[in-house]
């Protein structure tokens, strides 16, 4: 064990072959055992080795060469898990903020087309119809008040609301249905 270390240290390619072909595939089955992908597992497994190389003059391993890899292996995985998490979380929140956006602009678009009928719907309405509608809708007067306001009586007002409501349905009937139909799609 120890000896193994020194000929590490002293560059050995036969020692750090001979640690590779004993290791390797063992390291890559535990890597995989966590990681649960064998292309991430064997890419983390060969940068390990390949940083051991690289460092092998400065290696001051304190336990088994073998005991070593498998902590190194191990933070390996747990690093490229937290990497991934990370990635992913921020895609989602990325889609996330996009679905809100498309979202509210469709809304915007929607409910500008929506009022762009409801107004036209509206000019079409007679003008004394018109009025007690928006006098309803609009401004929340009840039936009574109308007509009291407009000096006609509540059986008028009624007549009013209804043949606006008519009307409305008729003019708004493709608009709604395609409200409705894209409300239902979300």
């Amino acid at each position: 064990m120890l000896e193994t270390i020194k000929d590490l240290r002293e560059g050995n390619h036969l020692a750090f072959e001979q640690l590779f072909d004993d290791c390797y595939e063992a390291l890559c089955r535990y890597a995989y055992s966590i990681l649960r992908d064998m292309d991430d597992a064997e890419d983390i497994v060969q940068k390990t080795f390949c940083k051991l190389w690289d460092q092998h003059e400065s290696l001051d391993i304190q336990s088994s060469v073998s005991s070593y890899m498998y902590r190194i292996v191990h933070n390996n995985c747990l690093n490229t898990i937290h990497q991934k998490t990370s990635h992913l979380e921020h895609n989602l929140n990325y889609i996330s903020s996009m679905n809100t956006d498309v979202n509210s602009t469709a809304d915007y678009i929607e409910s500008t087309d929506l009022q762009k009928a409801i107004d036209t719907a509206l000019a079409s309405l007679p003008p004394q119809c018109r009025k007690v509608f928006e006098m309803s809708r609009i401004e929340q007067l009840s039936y009574a008040e109308i007509a009291l306001q407009l000096n006609i009586s509540t059986n008028t007002v009624e007549n009013h609301i209804s043949k606006a409501l008519k009307i409305l349905r008729v003019e708004l009937k493709d608009f709604l249905f395609l409200c409705l139909l894209l409300r239902l799609l979300k």
